[in-house]
C-alpha cells in the first residue's frame, strides 16, 4: 500500500476497531444481564407457592396453640424446617415501623412509630419481602395507668385468654 491509501485507511480502521470494542462490550454486557436475570427467575420461582404455604402454617399454628397437638406440632416444625431450607427468614418487627416490610393494622397506644404488636408475621425469600408484616404502631399516647383488681373481683376463668 502506499503511503496516501494508507493515511486514508487509518482513520477508517480505528472506527472499525472502535465498533468491534463497542460491539464486544454491548454483547458482555447482555451476557452479564441475562445471567443475573436468569438466576433470579429461578431464585424466586417458587415464590407462588411458598407464599401460598405461608398461609397454611399461620393455621397450622393457630391450630397448634388451641389442640396442643403433638401430631400438629410436628407437621409445624416440619414445614419450618421447609420453610428455612427454601431460604424464607421472617421480617424483624422489633422497634421502628418499616412501610416496606410491615402493613400497619391500626394505631394503638404507645412509643410513636414503634411496632407494638405483631398481628401475622411477615416474611422474605432471600432479600425480597414476599408476605409484609400485619401490625398494631404505636401513636404516640401513652397507655392510662393499670388500675388495681381487688381479689375479690377477679374473674375465675380458665380460659388462657381470660373472659371472651
Amino acid at each position: 500500500m502506499t503511503k496516501p491509501a494508507l493515511k486514508k485507511a487509518d482513520p477508517k480502521i480505528a472506527q472499525l476497531e472502535s465498533s468491534l470494542a463497542r460491539a464486544l462490550a454491548d454483547y458482555a454486557n447482555l451476557e452479564r444481564r441475562f445471567s443475573e436475570q436468569s438466576t433470579s427467575v429461578i431464585k424466586f420461582a417458587t415464590a407462588s407457592l411458598l407464599t401460598k404455604l405461608l398461609d397454611i402454617r399461620d393455621h397450622l399454628a393457630m391450630a397448634s396453640v388451641e389442640l396442643k397437638d403433638k401430631s400438629i406440632a410436628m407437621i409445624l416444625t416440619s414445614l419450618d424446617k421447609l420453610l428455612v431450607d427454601e431460604e424464607i427468614t421472617e421480617v424483624k418487627t422489633d422497634g421502628l415501623y418499616d412501610p416496606h416490610s410491615m402493613e400497619c393494622q391500626e394505631m394503638g397506644e404507645g412509643e410513636k412509630d414503634h411496632v407494638i404488636k405483631v398481628v401475622r408475621p411477615g416474611y422474605r425469600l432471600h432479600d425480597r419481602v414476599l408476605r409484609t408484616a400485619r401490625v398494631i404502631v404505636g401513636s404516640g399516647s401513652s397507655a392510662p395507668a393499670p388500675q388495681q383488681v381487688s381479689p375479690a373481683k377477679e374473674t375465675t376463668s380458665s380460659s388462657p385468654r381470660g373472659s371472651v
